[in-house]
Order: structure tokens, then C-alpha cells, then sequence
């Protein structure tokens, strides 16, 4: 899977505010809009004075709602204030439509159930304090709505059983809207660990088993974008190959697990010096590559050269040999094309030349021609 691939979107919380903005516009005008309807729709059969009902039920509640929604949307713009500040304010702008709806409308006891869309909205931002924030919020506006009934005499029994049940579907409502986000935490958990074992699997597939290092398969993938960027970017690479010199007497006369100890000694050190521009491979056996990025012929040259001298200095005690050397066959330019096999055959062509001369050296390709 690709690194785009393995991304995760993520909506960062103010971005969720200004969604939730763009719905509380969009709710506004549909409140308006339902009353308008209204007005044309039941003309005849309305309990207020057309002029009445123009005014008290479409023009001013529009005027206010809008404008109350517009002041949150400044505010919510304002850098100076928090981000939790900003979620509370956007989401009780719906708890403040409730309420309007319930105080013009009191003989539809239905719309006290809509106390709840802040509760449930509040989970888009898997925050149990937040959502406990809003349901705090909406009780307090059915109380607010329980003493303006109580001033207006309108406070009966069956209105307190109704308001009584208002504040019960509310706390339910903040229960299961705290399930949901455990249950969000929980799968989103869920689903990083699942990730990044993903992840762990995929680069356990490059490296190779014995060494750590980046195998062969990922040196060829590897290779070919490296060369593409410099190709396009007019960076040098750097390609040393790497070879121990009489491995294969090594084995012969001290044995495979010494053998297999200097492989690993050799392999640290090159996991020791790769970098952002500096990868290390084994291609098999004891055959290695480092790819240089970025780097002058000279940097690489020298670069290789304490490569060089810091694996002569490995010890190991399985073997009484006095010191372990290896040749390099180096090439470093900018890639005019992208032909990584001809690339590696100029390395290669430059390690045969530093076997010939002798071993135990560094040999860059251009210096031989």
C-alpha cells in the first residue's frame, strides 16, 4: 500500500465548528422557510393576525436568528479564543433554537425533544466532556423554558410531566452519546493498532532477516526514485558497493558463525551512518550497498574511505586473523537518465577494478577510465 494510501484524513476540530456553522445557517433558514409555508399553506386557519404572524413568527425570528448565528460565526473566527470555547458556543446555537421553537410554539410539546441534536451533534468531537458540557447546557434551557411557562401562568401539570420528560430523554440521550464516543475511542484505537502492525509487517518485508538491512528487492525500488529525484533535481548519488575481502576463506577456515558475527559487525555499521540522504542494503552473501545523496564525488570518496577504514577496525574474537578489510567500487554523478542497471554495472565495473588493484580500497568509477 502506498504512503498516500496508508494516510489518515483528519478534520481538525475548528474545521467541524464551521461545518457545523454552515448546518446552523442552513437550519435557520428552515425554520423560517417551514413558517413561511405555513403562512401561505394555512392562511385561513391561523391563531394569529396575518401581520401578527408575519411578524412575530417569520420576519423578526429570522432577523435574530440569523444575527445570533452570524455573532458565533465572528466569534468563532477570533484566534484569541479557545477552541473548546468555540465548540460550545456552535453547538448550543441549536440548544437556542430549540428553545425559540418551544417558547412560540408551547402547544407542540414535540419539539422539546430536539434538546438532544446538541447532545448527539457533540460527538462529532469525541470529547464525554464536551458532550456532558451540552447536556448541562440543554437542561439549563429547559429549566430557562420552565420559568418563562411559570411567568406566563402556562406552567400546568401536564406541562411540567411533559418538561419532566424533556430533561429525562436529554439525560439519556448523554448516555448513549457517551457510548458512542467510547465506542469511537475504542475503534479508532482499534483501528491504529491494526495500522501499525500494517505498517510493521510492510517494512519488515524490506529489510533482510539476518542483517536488519534494506534487502535486495528494496535496493531496486529504491534506486530507480532516488535516481528519478536527482535526475530532476540535479543532485549527485552515490553508489558503493560493498564486498568482504576473502569472506569465503573466512568461513572456510574459522567457520559459518564467524562467518555470520562479522556480517552482523559490518551490517551495524552501516546502520550506524545511514541518514536522511544515506541508506544501507545487503544484496545477499556479503555484498552490500550504500546509496549517498546529494554529495560531491569528493564528500562520497571520503565518505567511503572512513567507511573503509572503520570496518578494518571490527575485532572478533572467534577468529585469529588480524583485521578484516573490504573493497569498494564507487560511482558518483547527476543521472541523466534513469537506468539503474547500468548505474549499478559502473559500481560493480569499479569494485572488480579494486579487487584487481589489490583490495582493502575505495575505487570510483570515473578514476579509472
Amino acid at each position: 500500500m502506498s504512503d498516500i494510501n496508508n494516510q489518515k484524513i483528519y478534520i481538525k476540530p475548528i474545521k467541524w465548528c464551521h461545518y457545523m456553522l454552515n448546518v446552523a445557517y442552513v437550519t435557520v433558514f428552515i425554520i423560517i422557510l417551514a413558517h413561511v409555508i405555513w403562512f401561505f399553506a394555512a392562511r385561513s386557519i391561523l391563531a394569529h393576525p396575518a401581520d401578527v404572524y408575519l411578524r412575530d413568527y417569520i420576519i423578526y425570528p429570522g432577523i435574530g436568528l440569523f444575527t445570533l448565528t452570524f455573532f458565533v460565526d465572528r466569534l468563532v473566527r477570533i484566534r484569541k479564543i479557545s477552541i473548546q470555547i468555540k465548540e460550545v458556543m456552535t453547538l448550543s446555537l441549536f440548544t437556542s433554537y430549540s428553545l425559540h421553537l418551544c417558547l412560540t410554539h408551547d402547544i407542540a410539546t414535540v419539539l422539546l425533544g430536539s434538546f438532544v441534536l446538541s447532545i448527539f451533534a457533540s460527538t462529532i468531537f469525541s470529547n464525554i466532556k464536551l458532550t456532558r458540557i451540552m447536556f448541562y447546557v440543554s437542561v439549563l434551557a429547559i429549566m430557562i423554558l420552565s420559568v418563562i411557562f411559570y411567568s406566563k401562568e402556562k406552567l400546568s401539570a401536564d406541562m411540567i410531566m411533559q418538561l419532566f420528560v424533556a430533561c429525562f430523554i436529554c439525560l439519556c440521550a448523554y448516555l448513549l452519546a457517551k457510548l458512542l464516543i467510547r465506542y469511537e475511542i475504542d475503534n479508532l484505537a482499534t483501528m491504529r493498532n491494526i495500522d501499525k502492525q500494517h505498517r510493521y509487517m510492510q517494512e519488515q518485508i524490506k529489510l533482510d532477516a539476518f542483517t536488519g538491512l534494506y534487502n535486495r528487492k528494496t535496493f531496486d525500488d529504491h534506486l530507480r526514485s532516488i535516481m528519478q529525484e536527482c535526475c530532476e533535481t540535479g543532485k549527485y548519488l552515490a553508489l558503493g558497493m560493498i564486498d568482504v575481502d576473502q569472506f569465503k576463506q573466512v568461513n572456510d577456515n574459522h567457520g559459518h558463525a564467524s562467518g555470520d558475527q562479522l556480517l552482523l559487525q559490518l551490517s551495524q555499521i552501516l546502520k550506524n551512518v545511514q541518514a536522511d540522504n544515506i541508506h544501507s542494503y545487503r544484496l545477499g552473501g556479503d555484498e552490500f550497498v550504500v546509496l549517498f545523496k546529494g554529495c560531491t564525488p569528493e564528500e562520497a570518496q571520503q565518505f567511503f574511505e572512513i567507511l573503509r577504514l572503520r570496518i578494518s577496525m571490527i575485532t572478533n574474537d572467534f577468529m585469529d586473523i588480524k583485521k578484516i578489510t573490504v573493497s569498494c567500487g564507487l560511482v558518483c554523478e547527476i543521472p541523466s537518465v534513469v537506468d539503474p542497471i547500468e548505474f549499478t554495472k559502473k559500481a560493480d565495473s569499479a569494485l572488480y577494478q579494486a579487487k584487481s588493484n589489490g583490495r582493502n580500497q575505495v575505487v570510483i568509477y570515473k578514476n579509472y577510465q
